[in-house]
């Protein structure tokens, strides 16, 4: 029994490296036969096909591999294809440079590759050969409408014109154009809420056409709009003061809440201290002196589990917390009340001092000795014979002068 199982194990393995073995004529056209002339083709509206020349016949498991990588160091990264023919049509930036590489090889399970000598070839067009624009960038407000953005370069003539279209990748058939233009000066410089129906799932090709030099290839942009979503701000924001539990709602709820992900700022508005605290729920228990007043926002954004973006929602309107009065200590009570009492003592004194009251009320008492000489020292106060003893107090007899009045009558 042993020695049957051995014999068919070694017939097995015999049979998959009879099965796996490359024949030699394939082993030879792939490695005599590299791709040559390297070529690309402009299909309109950013679509591109780069293709080369061969001379094999397809057999399975030999392909042509294809890499390519833009020449900038921006978002740069090698794409990589397998193909049995000679051309590949793909969406691309070609404004940041291309770099390709292709190769012919054999690839099977179990067999080290074969494969010809790479070929290669770089596209690198001058940039004046693109439309007169940089840094388009969108934002998505659901499957509802869209803002985008672009700068125009400094050198352009006045009457430069832009628009905007866009498409679904490698599809030239439906291409939808922006019906709503923010205008600077004479020149369009956005799209502003433009409806856009399509799939943000959808990978889009969007692109920037200068309608005054039809010559000019158009700028374009290879994005996924699932990555520029920006969702509504959170409503509803409210706080159970017994738990301290805070609750949320969504302004939209296009996707299950396992897709979302949402930020806190909680913020001390004694000191504008804050912190920013992350949860994938609609609640969340937060941490505060109960004696000082707080203010909570919420934010919200698509996270990695459901074709995360790159944008976070608006902050929600902040929720004020006030402190809690049944919880105020007794030594924060009296500081109040001692800092409003020095308030009142301090405008007090400011008023009195402002209307000179101090002095109005402090008028010295008149002294009687000092007006009448001797009736204290002299008399012990008896007026009457002090009057006596100055005949300069007594009365005088007033001269009469005479004179005559007439009286005029008049009948």
């Amino acid at each position: 029994m042993t020695l049957t199982k051995t014999f068919l194990l070694l017939a097995a393995v015999g049979t998959v490296k009879v099965c796996t073995a490359v024949p030699s004529y394939l082993e030879k056209m792939i490695k005599e036969n590299p791709p040559l002339n390297i070529q690309l083709s402009n299909e309109g509206l950013g679509l591109y096909t780069v293709s080369w020349d061969g001379n094999i016949t397809f057999e399975e498991d030999v392909y042509y591999q294809l890499h390519y990588k833009y020449l900038n160091s921006n978002d740069s990264k090698i794409e990589t294809y397998f193909l049995q023919e000679y051309q590949r049509t793909m969406d691309l930036e070609l404004h940041r440079g291309l770099s390709t590489h292709v190769k012919l090889s054999y690839a099977a399970d179990y067999v080290d590759e074969i494969s010809s000598n790479w070929t290669n070839r770089t596209f690198n067009p001058p940039r004046d050969l693109f439309a007169s624009v940089d840094n388009l960038t969108c934002v998505f407000y659901g499957n509802t409408y869209m803002n985008c953005t672009w700068d125009v370069f400094d050198d352009v003539s006045e009457d430069a014109q832009y628009i905007l279209s866009y498409r679904k990748e490698q599809d030239t058939d439906d291409i939808y154009n922006c019906t709503n233009y923010r205008v600077d000066g004479t020149r369009n410089t956005g799209c502003i809420g433009h409806r856009y129906d399509l799939d943000l799932a959808c990978q889009i090709t969007m692109c920037i056409s200068e309608l005054t030099n039809k010559t000019k290839l158009p700028y374009c942009r290879v994005f996924g709009p699932y990555k520029f979503q920006k969702l509504g701000s959170p409503i509803n924001v409210k706080i159970n003061k017994s738990t301290d539990e805070v609750t949320w709602n969504l302004a939209e709820d296009n996707l299950k809440l396992i897709c979302y992900a949402f930020q806190l700022k909680i913020k001390d508005l004694n000191s504008r201290q804050y912190k920013v605290e992350s949860t994938s729920v609609t609640k969340y228990v937060i941490s505060r002196d109960k004696t000082k007043r707080y203010s909570v926002q919420v934010r919200v954004t698509v996270n990695n589990d459901c074709l995360a973006s790159t944008i976070w929602s608006d902050w929600s309107k902040p929720l004020i917390i006030a402190p809690d009065a049944s919880d105020m200590s007794v030594l924060a009570i009296a500081s109040v009340f001692a800092v409003i009492l020095v308030v009142l003592i301090l405008l007090l004194i400011f008023i009195c001092i402002r209307c000179k009251f101090v002095s109005k009320m402090c008028q010295p008492v008149p002294d009687a000795g000092e007006k009448f000489k001797g009736l204290f020292e002299e008399y012990n106060g008896d007026f009457q014979k002090w009057v006596n003893k100055n005949p300069q107090l007594t009365s005088k007899t007033e001269e009469c002068t005479e004179f005559i009045v007439k009286e005029f009558y008049n009948p």
